[in-house]
């Protein structure tokens, strides 16, 4: 689940030259595609599980056990303790800031955002709640002043939440990126029926439930329902020649757009015939990016529908 976005390009800025640090990641770990590191800070711990609950704070908290408003999601949960083990070492507010600025030059939805007092009851905010119920990496976020900031961005049928979590105790600096992927249900409850109908009126069939590593062609787990019943429909029309069209919305650049939109179709052919041993010879990949949408791309929503695979009678 995993984006090369304008949003990431823009994170690369806290990044900097990652490859001169003095001191190296945790084996296994990485940066997560949304939101890169702040420059100097290494990755001390890391976490990631396919499919978990997480309870994201949306308001200061009442107690250091318990949070104030918050959302409960489901999804793929990652989580990226940094730490600062070089001179010098940023603030709490420049950390604050660098982050609130990327974050304010893209299109992301800030949930909630607070500094220092503002996050609690002094020093029982939200941030101590979080490491005391070992919600947080490492407890030793628990001490010192805190910032934080949540937010929602949605990228090709997924909503990508995330906890941005500052800490500074004296000398010490550090932080935990969050972030929790879910998938969006609305449009991927299809059926064999729903495909019969669209094929036989309209000659194609749009599958919003072919779900993909945001930003990538590789298709997730959660696609395979999906898949599988575009290859039993396949299976069951042997005789009859398709194009599978990839389509985006219009965010970023047109050629990055057509491109992904081509390997994503041709990543469902791979997946159809790897999988289910589809004879693909009657399937042709066409990528057409965001010529062809099935809505105006003005809105989110708008733009969910336009993110889509599609089966086409040639």
């Amino acid at each position: 689940m995993r984006t090369v976005s304008r949003l990431t390009l823009l994170a690369a800025l806290l990044t900097g030259q990652l490859a001169l640090a003095q001191h190296p990641d945790k084996p296994g770990s990485q940066d997560h595609p949304l939101l890169s590191r702040f420059a100097g800070s290494t990755i001390d711990a890391y976490q990631e599980i396919t499919f978990d609950q997480y309870q994201l704070p949306l308001g200061p908290s009442i107690d250091r056990q318990t949070l104030g408003d918050s959302l409960t999601l489901e999804g793929q949960v990652t989580k990226i303790f940094y730490l600062f083990k070089e001179e010098p070492k940023p603030s709490l507010l420049q950390l604050h800031r660098s982050y609130q600025d990327v974050l304010a030059a893209e299109e992301v939805e800030i949930l909630f955002t607070c500094f220092r007092e503002s996050c609690g009851l002094g020093a029982q905010d939200l941030i101590s709640t979080k490491a005391s119920t070992k919600r947080l990496l490492n407890g030793f976020m628990a001490f010192g002043e805190h910032a934080y900031t949540a937010g929602k961005v949605s990228r090709e049928g997924q909503n990508i939440y995330f906890g941005v979590y500052l800490k500074q105790e004296r000398a010490n600096v550090a932080y935990e990126l969050h972030f929790i992927e879910v998938e969006a249900m609305s449009r991927d409850n299809i059926t064999m029926a729903d495909i019969n109908e669209g094929m036989a009126a309209d000659g194609k069939q749009a599958f919003y439930g072919l779900f993909f590593d945001t930003g990538k062609a590789t298709l997730k787990a959660s696609a395979e329902a999906e898949l599988e019943l575009l290859a039993q429909y396949l299976t069951e029309h042997p005789n009859q020649q398709y194009f599978i069209v990839g389509h985006t919305d219009n965010v970023g650049r047109y050629q990055s757009n057509q491109a992904l939109s081509q390997a994503r179709a041709e990543s469902v052919i791979a997946a159809l015939q790897d999988r289910y041993q589809i004879d693909v010879s009657n399937l042709q990949s066409v990528g057409v990016g965001p010529v062809s949408p099935a809505t105006a791309n003005s809105s989110q929503a708008g733009r969910a529908l336009n993110r889509r695979v599609e089966l086409v009678l040639r």
